[in-house]
């Protein structure tokens, strides 16, 4: 017997001992022909750290095929449902829809942070809500599907749960870049750019929550937070956008008023 089906032989020991995967299979409607494959989609490198376990693997293999696997099936999906949009406006898209922020938001109607095997201190330092570790086990999954059920399994895995994000994705921060739009408007009408401040920044250090505040020409229009400053800004600067917005319709009604 290789150690490769020794091992096998062990994950489906543990996927039947602890129940792991097959919870996760009822969560996404997909019963696997070799459990095995899940047990190890499964596996984050941290769990193994420290382990005598020379000839097991983490998941790392199967997230870069799931990887391929999502691009190829998002890239799909794009070219079909948008038949007018260019190549670069495709690529800006499926950038979005395949970020980590966007797996690792799907992954949580799975509750799929609770399924992943990592280590103690991972855990109480707040792995299993890591974006990073969510992502890379979404797609480590997609591959484990893919290989155990060909391409049109990992087509409804999407089909089901991320595709229909589509939208929500596409109209959110990841895609929409608030700040560009805001630096456009003040230097469209050749005002000073946006001054953006942090108020606070709250939380252990992986779990770090960041406060900003945008200042147009010395005025707080709009505030945010996030899991980064970047995010935290982005919401800033979306804030400012509909504080203009109101400031403007304001403005126009008064004028339509004195007429």
């Amino acid at each position: 017997m290789t150690k490769k089906s020794v091992i096998k032989k062990i994950l489906k020991y543990w996927f039947r001992r602890h129940g792991k995967g097959e919870g996760l299979e009822q969560k996404i409607g997909y019963v696997f022909r070799e459990p095995s494959l899940l047990a190890h989609a499964l596996i984050h490198r941290s769990w193994l750290s420290g382990k005598n376990l020379p000839y097991w693997e983490n998941n790392e293999r199967l997230e870069f095929l799931g990887d391929s696997v999502l691009n190829m099936l998002v890239t799909e999906y794009l070219y079909k449902t948008y038949p007018e949009s260019s190549e670069g406006e495709l690529s800006k898209r499926k950038s979005a829809i395949v970020s980590g922020h966007a797996l690792a938001q799907t992954s949580l109607a799975w509750d799929l942070g609770s399924f992943v095997r990592i280590a103690k201190g991972e855990a109480r330092m707040g792995g299993r809500l890591k974006e990073s570790i969510l992502s890379d086990a979404f797609e480590a999954v997609l591959g484990a599907v893919f290989l155990d059920g060909g391409i049109e399994e990992a087509r409804k895995l999407l089909v089901r749960f991320h595709f229909p994000r589509i939208e929500e994705i596409l109209s959110g921060p990841e895609f929409v870049n608030y700040k560009s739009q805001l630096l456009e408007y003040m230097q469209g009408l050749a005002l000073p750019v946006p001054e953006y401040r942090i108020l606070s920044e709250t939380g252990p250090e992986h779990l770090k929550v960041f406060e900003m505040e945008v200042y147009l020409q010395g005025v707080a229009c709009g505030r945010g937070k996030g899991n980064s400053k970047k995010k935290a800004e982005q919401e800033a600067a979306r804030q400012a956008l509909q504080y203009l917005a109101k400031e403007q319709e304001k403005k126009s009604e008064s004028e339509s008023l004195n007429v």
